[in-house]
């Protein structure tokens, strides 16, 4: 991630100015030294409880899963390289410094919920989306955006609201993480939405990464590793990394084990990914009402598994590159 010397190339290169400089070395701390991000993302919110319904833990009040989420940063946080955490129920977190300083620190900037456009969906953003950040000393902002490349009304105003995000963002010197998350329509059955996944998550990405996304986190290009076999996910993998282009990129885990997501690193970490910001695949198991006991389930369970998708990472993913070039 070393600058280049002087030459001919480096020399028609303009000057970097400080904003950028600052741009560029918040997304280096997204990463470890080798260039390769190992991320955590408990930045969850109604999609926590959600979850925590179907895992039977329905009934938390706000303050119980707070501390919740902090039991699972304390354990979790000092193995990895970047941390997504939002401001709500991560509150107890932040409080009780549970978020290693040296972290890089990821924040997301959406509501919950959506804004329906005809059968698209829409990001909505928190009310004070533009402090977050800042009053959180956060490294980068983060925008979950359900997307649809081929429902031109919703997919035009996901583009808008990325635009105008990211730009608010590089105006303070922070990276904007860009997370397109595909949907089903109500209409559409499991079959034809697994055969238009792939192009649904490439077009997604060649869409959106033009218009500012500094990393891209995003889903593994097919939503059945086991019977496509490896030709057929090589393939995937290396079309989602050409409409990626010269922007970093790396896998979110949608929830799959671990055993399927260590795979998912090494396909797509030889394609050009540079590591991984997984989630409840990870701390699902450590769930529980007691943060005592989560925490306990946090050290024997998540926390290996967290290292072993770490370890793929360092081995197949491929370095952060900061700016074309790098």
């Amino acid at each position: 991630m070393a600058e280049h010397g002087a030459g001919p190339a480096a020399a028609a290169r303009p000057a970097l100015t400080s904003l950028d400089l600052d741009l560029r070395q918040r997304l280096a701390r997204l990463a470890r030294p080798d260039g390769i991000v190992v991320g955590l993302a408990i930045d969850h919110r109604d999609s926590l409880r959600v979850y925590l319904e179907r895992q039977g833990l329905a009934g938390l009040a706000t303050g119980e899963l707070g501390a919740l989420k902090a039991a699972l940063v304390r354990v979790l946080a000092p193995a990895a390289s970047a941390l997504m955490l939002d401001a709500e129920l991560g509150r107890t977190a932040f409080e009780r410094g549970a978020v290693p300083p040296s972290i890089g620190l990821i924040m997301p900037l959406e509501a919950q919920g959506y804004e329906v456009v005809g059968d698209g969906r829409v990001t909505t953003l928190l009310e004070d989306w533009q402090a977050i950040a800042p009053s959180h000393h956060a490294d980068a902002c983060k925008l979950l955006l359900p997307y649809r490349a081929d429902h031109e009304p919703s997919a035009a105003r996901q583009d808008a609201l990325v635009a105008q995000v990211a730009e608010a963002c590089h105006a303070g010197g922070r990276p904007l993480v860009i997370e397109p998350v595909v949907y089903q329509w109500s209409s559409e059955s499991a079959a034809d939405f697994e055969q238009a996944y792939e192009g649904l998550v490439v077009g997604a990405v060649a869409r959106l990464r033009p218009l500012g996304a500094d990393l891209l986190k995003v889903p593994f290009p097919l939503l059945d590793l086991a019977s496509a076999g490896e030709e057929r996910a090589s393939d995937a993998c290396r079309a989602l990394a050409g409409a990626c282009g010269g922007t970093p990129w790396v896998l979110l885990g949608a929830g799959v084990g671990t055993d399927t997501f260590v795979e998912q690193i090494r396909l797509a970490g030889r394609a050009g990914a540079s590591g991984f910001l997984a989630g409840r695949g990870i701390w699902g198991p450590a769930l529980s009402r007691d943060p005592a006991e989560a925490e306990r389930l946090a050290r024997t369970v998540a926390l290996p598994a967290f290292e072993r998708c770490r370890e793929a990472a360092h081995r197949f993913a491929q370095p952060l590159r900061l700016a074309p070039g790098d």
